[in-house]
């Protein structure tokens, strides 16, 4: 699979493209909008894990306590 990581483009196995038409999707999708694409073996789009909000500001800010 092949994914945007600004918008909701993506090309995967499943819409019956080789991959080497899935790489010309992407460099399209690139030049159009400038934004970035990234690679995935899986068959799923990649999501954010779910963090706590405090114990990403403490481990970013440095607090403690």
């Amino acid at each position: 699979m092949k994914f945007c990581h600004n918008c909701d483009w993506f090309a995967a196995v499943e819409d019956g493209a080789t991959e080497r038409e899935r790489s010309q999707q992407a460099l399209e999708h690139f030049l159009e909008t400038g934004h970035s694409i990234d690679s995935s073996d899986s068959v799923g789009r990649p999501t954010t894990p779910s963090i706590c909000e405090a114990f990403l500001v403490r481990d970013l800010v440095g607090l403690s306590g």
